[in-house]
């Protein structure tokens, strides 16, 4: 093996340039961005479906108070005695019953069809999640390994940069100092001791 005076700077084919490493920052930052949008619109969304949930138990409870009402008029009308009124009582009963177990059916039903709609909105979310998730590590662990392979490159071209010649011009410039340097000692101990 040869030593050069002029170090060698070749590229090595996986070394990625300055330029690659910052679009592929860029790309991550966006992506980071995206992520965050996402959330903001999920929990939009969460919001929406809560308050729906909300409107739909606000018509259940009046439903209900509906159907107290009946009850408490039936009450009434009971403690009057009229026999007139047992026929039409009778038959308030039933309309109330009917009118409540209609209203608790359709409200149980688009109770269960929101849930399962959150339900299957959530599975969707998390698997873009993981998605999102999975490609960010990818791009992470390709930019760090780009950085690490920059480096790696960045240290070996240091290295050869270490050439003879510098070696050869270090040791023209410490041999002559080292050997005047102990001149002076020695002159010194011998005159001064």
């Amino acid at each position: 093996m040869s030593w050069k005076d002029v170090p060698e700077t070749k590229e090595t084919p996986n070394q990625r340039p300055e330029n690659q490493i910052q679009t592929d920052l860029i790309a991550l930052n966006q992506t980071m961005k995206e992520i965050r949008n996402y959330q903001g619109t999920q929990i939009q969304l969460q919001s929406k479906q809560q308050i729906e949930l909300t409107e739909q138990l606000t018509q259940i409870k009046q439903a209900s108070q509906r159907v107290n009402q009946a009850f408490q008029k039936t009450l009434n009308d009971l403690n009057s005695n009229n026999e007139t009124n047992k026929e039409q009582l009778v038959a308030t009963l039933k309309d109330a019953q009917n009118h409540f177990n209609e209203q608790t059916k359709t409200v149980n039903q688009r109770t269960i069809a929101e849930l399962q709609k959150i339900n299957s909105v959530q599975q969707d979310n998390n698997n873009t999640l993981k998605t999102l998730s999975d490609s960010l590590s990818q791009t992470v662990q390709g930019t760090m390994d780009q950085v690490a392979s920059r480096l790696s490159t960045e240290i070996n071209q240091t290295h050869k940069k270490m050439s003879w010649f510098e070696i050869k011009n270090y040791l023209y410039a410490v041999i002559p100092t080292g050997l005047l340097s102990g001149f002076i000692f020695w002159l010194l101990t011998y005159f001064f001791a």
